[in-house]
Order: structure tokens, then sequence, then C-alpha cells
């Protein structure tokens, strides 16, 4: 029996060092594979990354020619769609007005019925009055569908036609940011050529760059301390408000508690 939980309580050291391990090798694979991007990135030249941005947006604008077709059909569509409604709407009003007409010459009694002057059997007049009443409580139900996906189709035309909008704005936008990106790195090419044509402070650069560096990493390590003063502060503070809860808790017991030995 102690065999065998020796040997499980081992399988279960070795799984747990297995799955650690197994993340911590993902957590590399992940940081090696930002710092070969990074790393990529920073050989291109900024002229290229505006060139192929600009490409991008080019290919946008292509994509978003399809997206007006698209946007062109649903508002033909919207547009026959209500013509429908619109039709059957007008047709229901005529068939609604001539079952009124039906159902007032039916009162009454007898053999015959009078309709539009014209006698009709009573008992074939209300077979026909019945059959135009079912005919028009079936249209009618179509109309509410019709008109349930009417306003439908019309709201996902008029939010995609805004859509439309909002992209061809933010193609513009960004166009404009990539002409001015563009100025800027003109900008500071010509400031590097007069610069190349000076004498060489690069030595005072990198050590001024290293120095920034020392004195950010010291900051650093003065917010990790505080963070930590603050977050030992909190405990403690917890553990007071809890101690002092207690001794309030215990008086409460105490003095007017449910005790009948201090109440006789």
């Amino acid at each position: 029996m102690c065999k065998k939980v020796l040997m499980i309580a081992t399988l279960a050291v070795v799984a747990a060092v297995v799955i650690v391990g197994g993340r911590r090798v993902v957590s590399y694979g992940r940081f090696l594979k930002q710092q070969a991007r990074e790393a990529f990135d920073a050989r291109i030249p900024p002229e290229q990354e505006i060139a192929r941005l600009r490409m991008e947006l080019k290919n946008l604008e292509r994509e978003d020619g399809r997206h007006f077709e698209r946007v062109a059909r649903q508002g033909v569509e919207v547009e026959n769609l209500e013509k429908k409604v619109n039709g059957l709407r007008e047709t229901l009003a005529r068939e609604e007005n001539r079952i009124r007409a039906m159902k007032a010459s039916v009162v009454g009694e007898g053999e015959f019925v009078t309709h539009n002057g014209t006698p009709y059997k009573r008992a074939l007049f209300q077979a026909e009055l019945r059959e135009a009443a079912a005919h028009f409580q079936t249209q009618e139900a179509t109309l509410k569908s019709m008109q349930d996906q009417l306003s439908a189709k019309k709201l996902s035309y008029e939010r995609n036609r805004k859509e439309l909008s909002s992209l061809k704005l933010q193609r513009q936008q960004m166009a404009t940011e990539l002409q001015q990106l563009e100025t800027a790195l003109e900008k500071e090419r010509q400031a590097q050529a007069e610069a190349e044509n000076t004498l060489d402070d690069a030595n005072y650069r990198r050590i001024r760059k290293e120095m920034d560096n020392i004195h950010n990493r010291i900051k650093v390590i003065g917010a990790v301390r505080k963070l930590k003063a603050e977050s030992g502060d909190s405990v403690r503070a917890n553990e007071e408000r809890r101690e002092e809860n207690a001794k309030i808790d215990a008086f409460l017991d105490a003095r007017f508690g449910d005790n009948k030995d201090k109440t006789e």
C-alpha cells in the first residue's frame, strides 16, 4: 500500500514538473517570436512601411467597391419589397370595404339577400363571405410578416450605408495621417543628413541613453518598493480592522448576548 501511495505521489510530482515546464517553454516561444517580429520590423525603413500602408489603403478602397454593390442591391430589395407592401396594403383596404358591405347585406333573415341591388341565396352568399374573410385574414397576416421583413431590411440597409460613409471617412483620415508621417520623416531625414556633416557625438548620445536607461530602472525599483509597501500597509490595516471587529463582537456577545446566568 505504501509503495502504491509513493508511486502515485511520484507520478503527480513528475506531471506537475512537465506541466510547469511546458508552460515555460510556450512562454519563451512567445517571447522569442515577439522579439523576432520586433527585430524584423526594426530593419524595415519607414519609407517602405508608408508605401506599404498606402497600398493597403488602396486595397481597402477596392474592397469597399464591392461593399457599395452589396449595399446597392440591398437598397433595390428594400424598394421592391416596399412596393409589394404598399400594393398589398391597398388591396386589403379595398377587400376590407367589400367584406364590410357583404356583411351588412346578410343582416336579417330570409332565403335571399340583396347586395348591390342583386339578389343572392343567403347560404351561398354567406359561404362566399366566409371564404373572403378567411382569405383576408391570411393576407393580413402576410402583410404583417412583410412589414416586419421590410423594417429589418431597412434597418440593415441604413446601417450599412452609414458604415460605408464611415469607412470612406476613415480611409481619408488615414491617408492624411500617412501624408503627415511622410512629411515628418522627410524632415527627420534632412536633419539626419545635416547631422552627418557635423561632429560625431554618437558616443555621447549612447552614454546619455544608457544613463537614461539606468535612471528608468532605478525609478522602476522605487515604484516596486512603494507598491509592496502599500500592499503591506493594506494587509496590516485589514488585520487591525479584523481584530477591532473581533473585540467589538466579543463585547456585544458578553454585554448584550442571551446570557441567562447574568440576567438572573
